[in-house]
């Protein structure tokens, strides 16, 4: 008969009922998603990627400390419990007996075992050897299994134990690539001795460099900003960390955390965690694997809502354009005709011959972004009329036409116009409809004549830039 004790906590909430258990020995396993808010805390107390640590109890015994029918976990070589710690082989002092029937005691030495293997210093180095970087554990990983020829991934490449925890990852925690796995590893130059089926690394192929480098999305802290990756076109933002109202957020929507402690997923298959972020008007929760590091630098006092902030946040962290020493970005102030040129010459690396000089009228009274507008006027994009005008500001038909010179290559033609309730007012109808039918500007009536914003301009050329899935 099972032995067990349960405590029960009732907490109303977010996430509504909840309970919290205390098992002894002879007992069941824990929820799933407990057992990986355990793993977690003890990999980020230790400086691992909670996704390195969950895909090893993953791989290892499926998230269990305790089979079915109540006993401790415990494989033919030896190995015990959710991160099968092998007493014989770890050279650490170990209670067997807490291994055995204790799942937080487990955990805490599967971590050290791991960080024992990370320092051993006869292993090769993967990248900078950094403990964030996903893929700098990978000599680690193999060592934690043991460096047998099973493990060599030329000979077994995708039965060798760290591939296969790579694999985890790619899958479990959703970091993926389009058409191929993700993780791309360097050949490894690996020896044996006579008689001997433990791998050696020659002393003189000590560092290799992955072809990707990851860090960790589980590893983020209250206040640091992140923002949403581009692979989908969007990601959810949900009111409650699994369920709850979803909302969509572009990709680069900037996002700041607002909890030390990601949810993790009751879902043994899922290893991704979700954070509690907040943008704009944004507020809930984005899971881990849509999250990137960000800076404060893409985060602006004035981006009016979370679309324009994504806009803001892609110029920026791509140097298209930057904000003032206020923190603001001028959402909301027109656009001068030198910036313009400013942004696009960062944008489509204008050149122009160091021979050629500004032909404009008005090529004598340029002092500020000259070469910039040099180029721009070269390439045809600004100088219509004979002068560059660059303090000027432009109207919302001026950067039409603008755009749709600079990006012709970027859209595609329409097969029809768009009926616009101010047709009558737009001079370049063909130029405004062909960013109408390209997602670039969806204003009806387009009002021609008002002056473009520094943070439309931005959105423009989002639109241009970046895959959006719009609802």
């Amino acid at each position: 008969m099972r032995r067990f004790l349960l405590v029960v906590v009732l907490c109303i909430g977010t996430f509504g009922l909840m309970s919290t258990s205390v098992f002894a020995e002879g007992d069941t396993n824990p929820p799933v998603d407990d057992v990986k808010q355990k793993i977690a805390d003890v990999a980020r107390d230790k400086g691992i990627p909670p996704e390195i640590l969950k895909a090893i109890a993953a791989n290892e015994s499926a998230y269990k400390q305790f089979d079915e029918d109540g006993s401790p976990h415990i494989s033919p070589d030896g190995g015990i419990g959710i991160m099968q710690v092998t007493p014989d082989s770890i050279h650490m002092d170990v209670d067997e007996e807490k291994l055995k029937t204790d799942l937080d005691y487990n955990i805490e030495m599967g971590a050290q075992v791991l960080l024992n293997k990370w320092e051993l210093d006869f292993l090769p180095t993967m990248n900078e050897h950094d403990k964030s970087v996903l893929e700098d554990w990978y000599f680690a990983l193999a060592a934690y299994n043991g460096l047998s020829k099973a493990n060599d991934p030329n000979i077994h490449p995708d039965d060798a134990y760290q591939e296969k925890i790579y694999q985890r990852i790619e899958q479990s925690a959703f970091i993926y690539g389009e058409g191929e796995s993700y993780f791309a590893f360097p050949e490894i130059d690996i020896n044996y001795k006579d008689n001997n089926d433990k791998m050696f690394f020659p002393a003189d192929k000590n560092h290799y460099e992955s072809r990707t480098v990851t860090p960790s999305q589980q590893m983020y802290e209250q206040g640091d900003v992140v923002y949403i990756d581009d692979r989908e076109g969007f990601a959810n933002i949900s009111e409650g960390a699994i369920t709850g109202a979803k909302n969509k957020l572009w990709p680069y929507t900037p996002l700041t955390i607002t909890s030390d402690d990601p949810v993790e997923s009751s879902n043994a298959a899922n290893d991704f965690a979700y954070y509690e972020v907040e943008g704009v008007t944004a507020d809930g929760y984005v899971a881990s694997a849509y999250l990137n590091q960000g800076s404060k630098e893409l985060v602006f006092n004035d981006p009016v809502d979370d679309h324009r902030a994504a806009a803001l946040a892609f110029v920026s962290m791509n140097g298209y354009a930057q904000g003032y020493p206020n923190g603001h970005f001028g959402s909301n102030d027109p656009l001068r005709r030198e910036h313009v040129a400013v942004m696009l010459t960062n944008i489509l690396s204008l050149e122009a011959p160091d021979s050629y000089e500004i032909q404009a009228a008005d090529a004598e009274s340029i002092d500020n972004y000259r070469e910039a507008l040099r180029k721009a006027e070269y390439n045809g994009l600004l100088g219509g009329g004979g002068k560059l005008r660059p303090k000027e500001t432009l109207t919302r038909a001026q950067m039409a036409q603008v755009m749709s010179n600079a990006f012709e290559s970027y859209y595609e033609e329409p097969e029809s116009t768009h009926a616009f309730k101010d047709a009558d007012k737009i001079w370049n109808l063909e130029e405004v409809n062909t960013m109408y039918h390209n997602n670039v500007t969806v204003a009806d009536p387009f009002r021609p004549n008002e002056d473009i914003t520094r943070s439309q301009f931005a959105i423009f050329i989002y639109r241009t830039m970046v895959d959006v899935v719009t609802d």
